[in-house]
């Protein structure tokens, strides 16, 4: 338990002389805590998430800033390139404790891209034309099916006249929209 001791050191006299003692004080310390971390370990490139630890006082560092950076105090992890990063919480020891430290993995994932959208964007009403995208595994939607549909394939039936704006969205992972 940290606090103070005194410490004495005697020597036996001899010889009709007394006993000898000198002393000294030692004081003892606790030895520094880290705490658990916490935070989500996915973020997307260009975007942050946060890490916390139960115990206050510490600072943040990342092993890869190429990959991700986090702020020293507040623990915001901003993702600067697809890859994984340990991040480090170090809480300074005193009074001849070593530091204390505790880490947590986060992985930063690229964007996804929905490609380069092509086909022919006037229809008749009752006939087809289809849609591609350069990039593979999205799904395609209208912003008015009683003007255009589209299926899966990509293929846009033209139901009445007017204007439908086509969307091909490829889903995000690892933290990414």
């Amino acid at each position: 338990a940290a606090g103070t001791a005194t410490i004495t050191y005697t020597v036996a006299g001899t010889g009709g002389c007394p006993n000898v003692t000198a002393t000294r004080t030692v004081t003892v310390t606790a030895a520094p805590v880290a705490g658990t971390l916490s935070g989500t370990q996915n973020v997307c490139v260009g975007l942050t998430t946060t890490f916390s630890s139960t115990q206050t006082g510490g600072t943040w560092s990342s092993s890869n800033t190429g990959t991700a950076t986090i702020n020293a105090t507040t623990g915001v992890i901003t993702g600067v390139a697809a890859g994984t990063a340990t991040i480090t919480y170090t809480v300074a020891g005193t009074g001849g404790c070593p530091d204390a430290t505790a880490t947590r993995t986060v992985t930063v994932t690229a964007a996804p891209v929905a490609g380069t959208l092509s086909g022919t964007q006037n229809i008749c009403v009752g006939l087809t034309t289809t849609f591609s995208s350069t990039q593979t595994g999205g799904t395609w939607s209208s912003s008015n099916t009683s003007i255009a549909t589209i299926n899966a394939s990509g293929v846009i039936t033209g139901v009445s006249a007017g204007t439908a704006t086509i969307t091909y969205t490829v889903a995000g992972t690892g933290g990414c929209p």
